[in-house]
């Protein structure tokens, strides 16, 4: 797997839910201690607020490169361009590696949680016993700590290879693990149409890292009034779908009173983890491929998107 070397600043770990020794014992062999320390994690225990490592701007984690903006008419300008960070991820699951992904350094803790319950790999967020986020030499590592008992390992899918940032399937080794049987959600959601157009009209002010680099995907629960009420951004839209998704079973969400939003094309991942997770609806700006549409028909899963003025509801 080749991986860009970036140098990383040493951080204080974070678990949640209780102390884990037995990750930190086997992840620390592999951390950089020879730079200075940063502050403590923020309070949701994501590794560290957005942007305080790997040398990001605030808290967008984007670095700014020199560029230069020419018209058509052959009139250069000079400009400083936010390009966003994408660095290696590691889970691991009860301290053994499952696979690597490429993603934006940001709401780890999120992107773990959200990760194994959209995966499939556990069923409620009661299973998780905690998450441990920490800077390696590479880039970060997501140790999530999983009832033993609730870890069925026929019903997880194994991987071996590195994930990229826009796929979401990359390493996993069998092609019966690719399109898994989705069970039909729980209860199937109809936002309204008004509710659907309020909402994509709003994200792009709620992306807040978006605004800065221009760059990263949103994904976001909306209420059934059209009104926001979390958002998560990465480079890859399946990461920022874990990301949300975690942070809803965090705030333990009801997930009949809304929906989710995304700025990216429906893909049949995208679908599999809604439908794994028990989201009644997934709106996307793009529709959706037929094997994404096959899946949420199955899965009984609301599937539309926005188009100019109207919404085209594709599975209802």
């Amino acid at each position: 797997m080749a991986v860009l070397s970036i140098a990383t600043r040493s951080l204080t770990p974070m678990t949640t839910a209780q102390p884990m020794t037995k990750m930190a014992a086997a992840m620390a062999d592999n951390l950089k201690t020879d730079a200075p320390r940063a502050d403590e994690p923020d309070a949701a225990g994501q590794g560290r607020p957005a942007g305080q490592q790997l040398g990001a701007v605030d808290d967008m984690c984007s670095v700014p490169l020199e560029a230069i903006a020419v018209d058509a008419a052959g009139n250069a300008e000079p400009l400083v361009w936010q390009l966003p960070e994408e660095v290696a991820v590691a889970v691991q699951i009860n301290t053994e590696p499952y696979t690597v992904m490429m993603a934006t350094p940001a709401n780890l803790t999120d992107f773990g949680i959200g990760f194994v319950l959209a995966e499939g790999i556990v069923e409620r967020r009661s299973d998780i016993l905690g998450v441990l986020v920490m800077p390696v030499e590479n880039g970060f590592a997501v140790d999530i700590a999983i009832d033993e008992e609730a870890l069925a390992e026929a019903r997880m899918p194994r991987r071996s290879i590195e994930g990229r940032s826009g796929c979401g399937l990359c390493g996993v080794e069998n092609i019966a693990d690719v399109v898994r049987v989705t069970k039909p959600v729980p209860h199937t959601v109809r936002p309204s149409a008004a509710a659907i157009l309020k909402a994509a009209r709003e994200l792009p002010r709620q992306q807040t890292m978006n605004r800065f680099n221009r760059t990263v995907h949103g994904a976001a629960w909306v209420t059934l009034d059209g009104e926001i009420m979390l958002v998560r951004e990465d480079v890859g839209r399946h990461n920022a779908l874990d990301k949300l998704i975690g942070a809803m079973a965090d705030a333990n969400i009801e997930l009949t009173s809304g929906f989710v939003l995304m700025t990216s094309r429906c893909s049949f991942e995208l679908v599999q983890k809604s439908a794994t997770y028990g989201i009644g609806a997934l709106v996307t700006v793009s529709a959706p491929t037929a094997l994404a549409l096959e899946i949420a028909r199955k899965a009984n899963l609301f599937v539309a998107s926005p188009a100019g003025e109207r919404v085209v509801i594709l599975n209802s």
